[in-house]
């Protein structure tokens, strides 16, 4: 999510009160918003159906089935 701009990521094993106040305040700042705005647009919600019929396109060509 970090990577993405979509929100943010905790440092370290054990989250203290200054890295969880910094990743609260990234995720929840209008730059963030406006970015996971922009990337839920481009999310599949088929994603499910394609992955079963791949793979039964694949079983039924007795394929080994492979995702790309």
């Amino acid at each position: 999510m970090a990577e993405l701009g979509i929100g943010a990521a905790v440092d370290g094993p054990t989250p203290t009160a200054g890295s969880l106040s910094a990743a609260l305040t990234t995720a929840l700042s209008p730059r963030t918003r406006a970015r996971a705005t922009a990337v839920a647009g481009t999310i599949r919600s088929d994603g499910t159906t394609v992955a079963a019929r791949l793979l039964l396109d694949a079983v039924s060509r007795n394929e080994p089935f492979v995702l790309a």
